[in-house]
């Protein structure tokens, strides 16, 4: 079964066809930025917030992602009988995170 719209506009969208691409603007580089030239003579700016992103990355990529000790050390509580749910622990923990995301959710501008 096809559906059919009515009234729209199969030529709306440009395919990037039609006229060529606009040359990159070239900006001059903003406080808290990093330059760098390219061999071409060119140069590019990092901002602060980007070499903050990269550090983190690396970091991250440099953590593995499941500590093999901590693993360890719970089966053996959860084997022994020995483990507890501290529930309030989890409670709080769960609240925190929901002001957290509340908190970095963008605000509506009306």
């Amino acid at each position: 079964m096809t559906t059919r719209i009515k009234g729209a506009d199969t030529n709306a969208v440009d395919m990037g066809t039609s006229r060529a691409v606009d040359p990159v603007r070239r900006t001059a580089p903003t406080a808290h930025t990093t330059s760098a030239a390219t061999s071409s003579g060119e140069s590019i700016s990092i901002t602060a917030t980007a070499r903050h992103l990269i550090s983190l990355q690396q970091i991250i990529a440099g953590t593995p992602e499941i500590d093999a000790a901590r693993v360890t050390q719970l089966s053996q509580a959860i084997g022994q009988g020995k483990y507890t749910v501290d529930s309030a622990k989890i409670a709080d923990r769960v609240l925190q995170l929901e002001q957290d995301l509340a908190a970095a959710k963008p605000r509506r501008q009306s």
